[in-house]
Formats: structure tokens, sequence, C-alpha cells
């Protein structure tokens, strides 16, 4: 049985999951960044193109519901290793979006959408009116092994059309092979590979690796 997100035993089962994904070198990173040393690799990857079919879920899809979240949802979002929601919640006022899926009025999964400029990892990317860039996907344990992260990012591909957004990006961090595949299911294309370094907070640099763009 698995463990939910709010168990105290979550945290502990996390890293076997992790380890089973083939995410060591990934949790070893995220060990790293919490004593000061952030150190490695990430690509910036263009999403939504050339995607014509829509991700099959396990489970009758009629059952799910698909939309923007409320500030009131938002507060909802606790004890996921990543996310911050205070965090998540001052940047909601300043314009960031989330979509979820829900199942019966509950979460199963959801991701976030920036469309104003933004810094990662101490470089700062810019966007234009017509872009926005995607971020926090997450599928709630209960509810994984149903397909239901690619199914969720492609109907955010089809609201953010409505909206008028044209370009459509990401980060990938180089090690989260699962993350990798998740959006190698929806044609996600890699443009840039970035290395970047930050020491106690202090100095940081970013180099680019390789241009896939040409």
């Amino acid at each position: 049985m698995r463990a939910k997100e709010g168990s105290k035993f979550y945290k502990f089962r996390l890293f076997f999951i992790r380890i089973k994904h083939g995410l060591f070198l990934m949790t070893l990173r995220n060990f790293l960044t919490r004593i000061g040393l952030d150190i490695g690799a990430y690509y910036w990857v263009k999403e939504g193109v050339n995607i014509y079919i829509e991700p099959v879920i396990k489970g009758n899809k009629e059952d799910f519901e698909i939309g923007f979240l409320t500030l009131s949802d938002i507060k909802k979002l606790k004890n996921i290793s990543f996310v911050n929601t205070e965090t998540l919640i001052e940047r909601f006022d300043n314009g960031l979006k989330c979509i979820g899926l829900k199942h019966s009025g509950d979460i199963t999964a959801f991701m976030s959408i920036e469309y104003n400029g933004f810094n990662y990892r101490k470089k700062q990317f810019k966007l234009e009116l017509n872009e926005a860039y995607l971020l926090n996907m997450y599928t709630y344990q209960s509810y994984r092994g149903k397909n239901l992260a690619p199914y969720l990012r492609y109907h955010s591909y089809q609201l953010l059309k409505k909206e008028g957004v044209e370009n459509i990006y990401s980060i990938t961090d180089y090690f989260n092979k699962s993350s990798q595949k998740f959006k190698e299911k929806l044609n996600a294309r890699p443009l840039t590979l970035y290395f970047a370094i930050l020491l106690f907070k202090k100095y940081h640099r970013t180099i680019k690796i390789k241009d896939y763009s040409n």
C-alpha cells in the first residue's frame, strides 16, 4: 500500500521510490543542495509542439475534471517535498496560475504556470507576452500509475493556446529521468543544456553546455 503524502512514513518511503525509478543522483543532488552545494545540469525545454494525440489515462476520463485551481485549492496543496505552499500563494498573487486534475472533487495531479520572467538557480529567464513556463508537475501517490501527468500536461497546452500562448517552456533536471520520459511522451524537445554551480548562496555561475536549437 502506498504511503500518502501526509503520513509520517512518506518521506522515508519517498527515498526508496526515487531510487526505484533511477533517481539516486537527483536525490543526492537535492541532499547536497540542503547543505549549500547546488551543482548540476538542466535542460531548457520547449513543449506543446506537434501534439496531436491525447494521452490515454487508466480509468474513465469522464470521472476527471480539468481546470484552473482557486486560491482555496492551492492552500490545500500540502506535504509535497518540492512545493512551498506559502511561496506558491505569493506567486499566485503575482500572476502565477495552477491547473489541476480532480477526481470526485479531490486534486489528483496539478502543475503551475508562470507568465512572468523568473530566476532559476540564479539565472534569469525572460518571457514574452505570448510565452509561458510550466513547473511543479505533481501526481499524488494514490493516483500514480494512471498516466495522469501526460494527460494533464496535454490539456494544459490546449488551455494555454486559448489564452494566446504560443511558446511553452519548462526546465528538466539532467538527473530527473522520470520527468524526461514523461515529457518525451508529449514530444517535448530540449533547446539548451546548462550547467549551474551555486555555493553557499554566495558564488554562482551558469554555463551553456550545448545548444540543440540549431
